[in-house]
């Protein structure tokens, strides 16, 4: 064999760029990484068969309306944003992850238990919030510990590959939920998921432990200041640009997690099997989208990927307002596939690299931001969808996106400003 052919049959190919330059090996042969990719595959199974049944479990087994189904949002938001906060921050100091979030499981598996057979709004209320504290963002975190632990150069694409755990537990869930619902009724979806929660903690003990939570990053100078408390991290330009870009795509989210199964169900006239149709095609077009978005990020970094994907959310819901029969969805979700990967995928990792000292409470904060907007938002896209109807409520999602645009290129820019964005 000559020189040359032996230097052609080196060359990667397309197969080769689109898996991340090999980016899924070191996944699939690294402990830590293979155990967290398994146990989000698990958490998007659980969410993935959550999320978009919530709005009907509230309807037709608690007998409420959409303002009573926002407001559910809007305890589940409060109990996350308070708990998830503190949360993150004592993982950091006290330098350990895994126990507490152990604990947080063991919470919470019960109480799915419980939740399977209660009719009651205000109990339910209250269980569905207390479900939804267990942080799987959390294990974001561990995962930032070990990238920085491991210094390896392709951190954005393993995250990727990471991240895509969830989107293929996303999609299994979503396309499986309408058919236990329909066979076992919610019920059988919460004892589902409770089975499936103690499989995370199984695999988090086993797999994880607290090996990465040994190798949280020490503070690091920026502009030869060091970052001395959270306050003044949270206060810097480019983080509380940020902060205030994730609350805006946060409120938006509302119109698509919450008002949306209501609107398939009221207008469109989708079943159960439907609904969950649209949910899980989702994460079939996510898949390839990430793939080719961790190209583009290994060419171009992390904020072209987000400013694309926070724009894709404009279009996306401003279709949804001229969408009322089911099959143009099947398409108009690919731009939500851009907008996942872009603010959940990518901005994940964009946010630890605003807060590179506090892996923890970078993820916590972020968590609780992407929180507080659907805490206004969830009741309040109920009462405009009861009062107004429902075009008004994703034009107003449509409109928040656009302003979270504006707010990510000032966040960019501020960081670019002080060295700690490329």
């Amino acid at each position: 064999m000559t020189g040359t052919s032996r230097n052609l049959d080196a060359r990667p190919g397309l197969a080769t760029r689109l898996l991340s330059g090999g980016a899924i090996d070191v996944v699939m042969t690294d402990p830590v990484y293979r155990s967290i990719f398994i146990i989000l595959i698990i958490q998007g199974v659980v969410f993935g068969a959550q999320m978009p049944f919530m709005p009907l479990w509230a309807t037709e087994r608690l007998r409420v309306g959409p303002v009573e189904v926002g407001t559910i949002s809007l305890v589940t938001s409060l109990a996350t944003t308070a708990f998830g906060l503190g949360f993150g921050i004592l993982t950091d100091r006290t330098r350990k992850r895994v126990p507490w979030l152990v604990v947080a499981f063991g919470l919470a598996v019960p109480l799915r238990v419980v939740i399977a057979w209660t009719v009651d709004f205000v109990v339910g209320t209250v269980l569905y919030a207390a479900i939804s504290v267990a942080m799987f963002t959390l294990f974001f975190a561990i995962l930032g510990d070990w990238l920085r632990h491991r210094a390896d150069e392709r951190g954005a694409e393993i995250s990727n590959i990471v991240r895509l755990g969830f989107t293929i537990g996303w999609l299994t869930g979503s396309f499986g939920a309408g058919r236990i619902v329909a066979n076992f009724g919610y019920d059988g979806l919460f004892l589902s998921t409770a089975v499936l929660q103690v499989a995370s903690v199984a695999v988090l003990i086993l797999g994880v432990r607290d090996a990465p939570a040994t190798t949280i990053a020490p503070l690091v100078e920026v502009s030869a200041r060091s970052s001395t408390s959270v306050w003044h991290d949270l206060t810097q330009a480019p983080m509380a640009w940020y902060l205030l870009t994730t609350i805006c795509t946060g409120a938006a989210s509302v119109a698509r997690m919450t008002m949306l199964p209501l609107y398939l169900r009221k207008v469109v006239g989708a079943d159960n099997d439907a609904v969950g149709f649209v949910f899980g095609i989702e994460p079939v077009y996510e898949i390839p989208v990430s793939l080719f978005a961790a190209l583009v990020v290994r060419r171009f970094g992390i904020a072209p990927v987000l400013l694309i994907g926070i724009a894709a959310g404009v279009f996306y819901f401003g279709a949804i307002v001229f969408t009322s029969t089911f099959e143009p969805f099947l398409a108009i979700e690919f731009l939500y596939a851009i907008v996942v990967t872009a603010t959940f995928g990518f901005g994940i990792l964009h946010v630890q690299n605003l807060l590179p000292n506090r892996g923890g409470t970078a993820i916590a904060v972020y968590n609780t931001a992407s929180t507080v907007g659907p805490v206004v938002a969830a009741p309040a896209l109920g009462f405009v969808a009861e009062t107004y109807g429902w075009p008004p409520v994703f034009m107003i999602a449509s409109i928040l996106m656009a302003i979270a645009c504006g707010t990510f290129f000032m966040s960019h820019r501020a960081g670019r400003r002080i060295g700690l964005l490329r």
